[in-house]
Order: structure tokens, then sequence, then C-alpha cells
């Protein structure tokens, strides 16, 4: 699988760009803040329908684009067809914009019509929904806060098995959006029986919704870890020199027997879930499921997060990033598109030239950096590469 051509308009800090692509190594180059990383997250939103660095979609138009719209198309090279994958992201209320000459702020805004969408999806030309449009393209991003997967905070590791499981199997992420509505809907219900605005009653039927979901994203997730042991601990055992074995361990948030059946798991989270209903009302927050469960590395047993060197966090959240490229080829027969935003510099000469060799092979790998002399010439020599410059790209075969 291979992306052979983007286009994208008014995207970040790229007013047009048409860039041709295809198999092979691509380097993009250049000083920080010129736009690197926006491609790369034109692309991953291509495969997941979602930014991995901003916190709404309206941040990727571009602020100073008078249609409030940014485009992203994609013809992608699948082993059985091709596809034209396209992106519509809609800002109503863009960014105030200061005239130097005028005392005042140019406010602005764009009338929508009410059933007209914020984020709009094609494939092959025709509207799709977001459940339908995840997974079309596969990528796999890996970028420098992924080198804190081990030491980063619990929705870091959540987001990164939610981001590999909803574009392999569409059924995750139809549970996993129906759970996060259910959560929203709870605990609002919470805050109302805590007001006495609602009787405790009216939790009988999201809590069995909630149940219902829950379970069967637990499950999901923990046959995933299951997978990434069984390919993690053979990268990490490389990397280490065979000295260390990594385990990833996957701990929800209520306790249950991993070896239990589904119906078992079912009733344990029920049980727990009564226990703790006086607590969730004072507090007004839903406290178990899913959206609180966590993973935990250890290597040769000991919880590297705690007792872990930096090398050591370093090295489990590589082998785990390269588990989670093997686990998406070995699910869908096809290789994610390889997407990786500047972290060589993050990383030492060791580990730098194992995540090369293990990379080299895939079918299409993107990869930005500032510094073009942390590559080996071997690299430079194969790569396809281009400099970018606030924005605009140019091809060095054309320079």
């Amino acid at each position: 699988m291979y992306l052979s051509r983007l286009s994208i308009a008014d995207f970040r800090n790229y007013q047009q760009l048409d860039l041709e692509l295809g198999p092979g190594l691509f380097l993009f180059y250049g000083d920080n803040a010129q736009g690197k990383t926006n491609l790369l997250e034109a692309v991953s939103m291509l495969a997941t329908g979602t930014s991995f660095h901003a916190s709404g979609d309206r941040e990727v138009v571009n602020w100073s684009t008078p249609e409030h719209i940014a485009h992203i198309n994609g013809l992608v090279q699948r082993r059985e067809d091709t596809l034209q994958l396209e992106i519509v992201v809609v800002d109503p209320n863009p960014p105030a914009l200061h005239d130097p000459h005028r005392a005042e702020v140019t406010q602005r805004s764009l009338e929508l019509p009410a059933h007209m969408q914020r984020k709009r999806f094609k494939v092959n030309g025709a509207p799709r929904r977001t459940i339908d449009f995840i997974g079309q393209m596969k990528a796999v991003l890996f970028a420098p806060t992924d080198l804190h997967l081990v030491d980063g905070g619990p929705d870091e590791r959540r987001r990164f098995l939610d981001r590999a499981l909803c574009q392999v199997q569409p059924s995750y992420c139809q549970a996993l959006m129906k759970y996060r509505k259910i959560v929203t809907q709870r605990a609002a219900l919470l805050k109302r029986i805590r007001d006495n605005q609602e009787e405790p009653g009216m939790l009988h039927y999201l809590d069995e919704q909630l149940i219902l979901l829950a379970t069967q994203i637990i499950y999901e997730r923990q046959r995933m870890v299951k997978a990434l042991n069984e390919l993690a601990n053979v990268y990490h055992q490389s990397i280490s020199g065979g000295r260390e074995e990594l385990r990833i361990v996957y701990r929800p948030s209520f306790k249950s027997d991993p070896a239990g059946s589904l119906a078992e798991a079912t009733q344990h989270y029920h049980e727990q879930l009564q226990a703790a209903r006086r607590k969730e009302i004072l507090q007004g927050v839903c406290l178990l499921g899913p959206h609180r469960d966590d993973l935990e590395f250890l290597v040769n047993e000991v919880p590297i997060h705690i007792y872990g060197s930096r090398g050591q966090q370093r090295t489990a959240a590589l082998s785990a990033k390269l588990a989670e490229l093997a686990f998406m080829q070995n699910h869908t027969g096809d290789q994610p598109v390889l997407l990786l935003d500047d972290v060589f510099s993050e990383l030492d000469h060791t580990r730098r030239e194992y995540l090369l060799d293990q990379v080299s092979h895939y079918e299409q790998v993107m990869l930005t950096s500032t510094d073009l002399n942390s590559f080996p010439a071997e690299i430079i020599r194969r790569a396809h590469s281009f400099q970018v410059v606030q924005g605009h790209i140019t091809s060095d075969a054309a320079l």
C-alpha cells in the first residue's frame, strides 16, 4: 500500500500543494516550523480521519484563507484496487485578523447551512461516514512524543492502541465512538443525580450500554496487546543485545481475571460499577471503563516507567511501535504507510541504525528531519529528497 499522489489546499501553512509520490523512501528536510510535520499530518488524516496533534479540526485550516476551508486529497494504491480519498474541513470561526492600519480587530465568521458538517469525507467521489472512511488507507506514525509512550500519560498509551485498532477493525472503531458518547451522557446524568435533578434509577440503561461496549473494547485491546507481546519482545531483545525481555501488560480500571470468559468479565464490571455508584455520583464522572485503562511496560519483570533508564524506556517504545507496524500488516495483508516525524534526532546512534534497518524494506516510508547529516549516505542516495521551506516543497532532483 502506498500513496501515489497528495494534494492539499489551505491546510496549515500550505496554500496549495500537489505532490507526486510512489513506493520507496521519501525524505522531507528543512528548518523547524517550515511545514514538514504538517505534511505528515495531512497524510495521517487520510488514514485516521483526525489530526495527531491538533486539539480541534479547525486548527488545520489555514488561518488566512478567505474560504475558511481546507482540502486533503490522496490517491492510494492498494493490492486490490486504487482509491481516491478526500477530506474537507470547514472552520466557521477562524481567528480574528488584525489590520495594522486600523485600530480595531476584524472578526470573521462563516454562515453554514444547518445540515452542513464541519468535516466531510469522500471515497472515490462518494460521501462516506467517518466510520466508513477510517482505515481505507493504513498508516503508522512515529513522532517524538511516541518515545514517551512508556513514561507519558495513560491517554497516550490508550491512543496507541486505538489508532491501530480503528484502522484494522471498523467494528472496534464503531464501538469506541459509541462508548465515548455513552461516557459523556452518563457523566452528565451523574451530575444531575448529584444535584437532585434526576433519580439514580435513570442510570440503569446507560450502565447496560456502557458495560456492553466496554467489554468489547477491552477484549479487542487485550487481543492486540497479546499480539504485540509476541512481536515487541523480539525487537527489544535485539536492541538490548539479548540482555532484556519486554512484556506489555494491559491494566484495566476494574479488577477481572485475564483468563476468564467475556461473560465473567461483564459480570465483574457490573458488580464493581454498582460498588462505585456513590463515588461516581459525588464526583460526577465515570470512574471505571476503557477510558481509564492503561498499559504497563515491564523489562525483566520490572516496571520501567518507574525504575527504567531513559534508554530502556526508549527501547521499549521503539519496540512497541515496530510491533504496531507488524501487527497492522499481519491483520490486513498490506504494509501500512510509515510516517517518521523527526524521530531520528531523538535517538542515539544504535537505536537510529536499528530503526533505519527495520523500516527500510517497507513499501512506502515518509520521514522528516532538520539535519540530513544524521542519515547514512546510503539512505540519502536511495531516498527521494525534498526541501521544505515555508509551505513550499522542492525536489532535490530539480535543484
